[in-house]
C-alpha cells in the first residue's frame, strides 16, 4: 500500500486511525483509559428476554446506546469548531407511525415517520435531524423483525439550536447478561469499522471537512480471564466529498490496535494506539483515544461499540478528532 497525495486532505485524521500494526498483540502494555459506562437496570434490554434488536423495537422496547457504544461530536457552526461529547448517550424506539423516535439527552425527541424515509431508503431525514441505518440493507432491513442480528448501528445528526449541532455513531441492541459471560468459552469476532475524521478548528461544513477511514475488525475475547483485544486492518481512506465527489476508497498504510483491556459487566473500554506508518506519515493519536463496546446476544454472539479518537497532524500542529463504530459477529 502507499500514501496518496489526498491523504493530507484526510485532515491527517486518517492517522487517527493508525493503529498498532495489523498484528495487534494481546500483550500491549498500554494503560487503559477510564471506563465508559454501560447500560444497567431498566436501561438494559437483554436478548434472553426481548429477542433480537428488531424484535425488541417492534415490541415497544426503548433501546439505549450507552456511553460505551456512542461516539458523538458537538459542532459550533459559527466558530467552525468541533469537540467530542464527554458522556454521550441516545435512545431509539419504534413509534406508532412505523418510523423511529430518537431521544438525545437534553434535546426534544425527534419523531421520524415513514414519510421521512430518504430516497435511497437508508435513513429518515427531516429539517434539522436525521438517522441512518448502518449494518443492514437499508432502514427497512435493519428494522425487519425477522432480522437475526442482536445489535443495530445508526448514525444521527440533530440541530441543537443557537448555531450548534451533534453528529454521532451509536450502537443499540439486546445485550448479553453480564453473569453469563464468565462461563462462555473464548471467542473471536470478525467484522468492520468506519471512522469519520475532522479538524477541531476550521470545520466549515461536512462536505469540506470530514474524511473517512474504514477497515476490517478482528477481535478476541477470553471470557474466563475477562479480557478483550483486537485490531483494525486493511484500511481504506477517502477525502472529503467536496474534494472527491465520487467518494472512492483508496488503500492506506497502517492499522489500528485495540489494546487488551478488562471486561467489566458485559462491556469494556480500552486504549487505541497507532503504528509508525500512520504516526510518522499522517498523524499521531493521543493517549486518551479509546474503543469501547458491549456484547450482544444470549451467548455474546456479537460485539459492537464506539471509537473515539483525538490527535495531531504529522505535518503540522493541527488537532483532529475521530468518531466511529466497530462491529463484529462471532466466528
Amino acid at each position: 500500500m502507499q500514501h496518496h497525495g489526498y491523504l493530507a486532505a484526510l485532515i491527517v485524521g486518517s492517522a487517527a486511525l493508525s493503529a498498532c500494526g495489523s498484528g495487534s498483540s494481546s500483550t500491549s502494555q498500554v494503560t487503559p483509559p477510564a471506563g465508559r459506562s454501560g447500560n444497567t437496570g431498566a436501561e438494559q434490554v437483554l436478548t434472553e428476554t426481548a429477542g433480537t434488536a428488531a424484535q425488541a423495537l417492534a415490541e415497544g422496547a426503548a433501546l439505549r446506546s450507552s456511553e460505551r457504544t456512542t461516539a458523538e461530536i458537538q459542532r459550533n457552526y459559527d466558530a467552525q469548531t468541533a469537540v467530542a461529547s464527554a458522556a454521550p448517550t441516545a435512545t431509539v424506539t419504534r413509534n406508532a407511525a412505523g418510523g423511529l423516535t430518537l431521544q438525545v439527552p437534553g434535546q426534544p425527541e425527534v419523531v421520524f415517520t415513514p414519510e421521512d424515509l430518504s430516497e435511497d431508503g437508508y435513513g429518515f431525514e427531516k429539517d434539522g435531524a436525521g438517522i441512518w441505518a448502518w449494518n443492514n440493507d437499508g432502514m427497512a432491513g435493519q428494522l425487519d423483525p425477522t432480522n437475526s442480528r442482536d445489535y443495530h448501528v445508526f448514525a444521527y445528526f440533530v440541530d441543537t439550536g443557537d448555531g450548534t449541532g451533534r453528529e454521532a455513531f451509536i450502537v443499540t441492541g439486546t445485550e448479553t447478561r453480564a453473569a453469563a459471560l464468565a462461563a462462555l468459552p473464548s471467542a473471536t469476532y470478525s467484522g468492520n469499522s468506519r471512522i469519520r475524521l475532522a479538524p477541531t478548528t476550521g470545520f466549515v461544513n461536512f462536505a469540506t471537512a470530514v474524511s473517512e477511514v474504514q477497515g476490517n475488525l478482528n477481535m478476541s475475547a477470553n471470557f474466563g480471564s475477562g479480557t478483550v483485544f483486537g485490531s483494525l486492518t486493511n484500511l481504506e481512506g477517502r477525502p472529503p466529498r467536496a474534494e472527491d465527489p465520487s467518494q472512492s476508497w483508496t488503500a492506506v498504510d497502517g492499522a489500528l490496535s485495540l489494546n487488551e483491556t478488562a471486561i467489566s459487566g458485559n462491556g469494556f473500554t480500552g486504549a487505541v494506539t497507532a503504528d509508525s506508518a500512520f504516526t510518522t506519515g499522517i498523524a499521531a493519536i493521543d493517549a486518551g483515544s479509546t474503543y469501547s463496546g458491549t456484547f450482544f446476544g444470549t451467548a455474546a454472539d456479537g460485539v459492537a461499540g464506539a471509537i473515539n479518537l483525538s490527535g495531531t497532524a504529522a505535518d503540522g500542529d493541527a488537532s483532529i478528532l475521530g468518531w466511529g463504530f466497530f462491529r463484529g459477529d462471532k466466528n
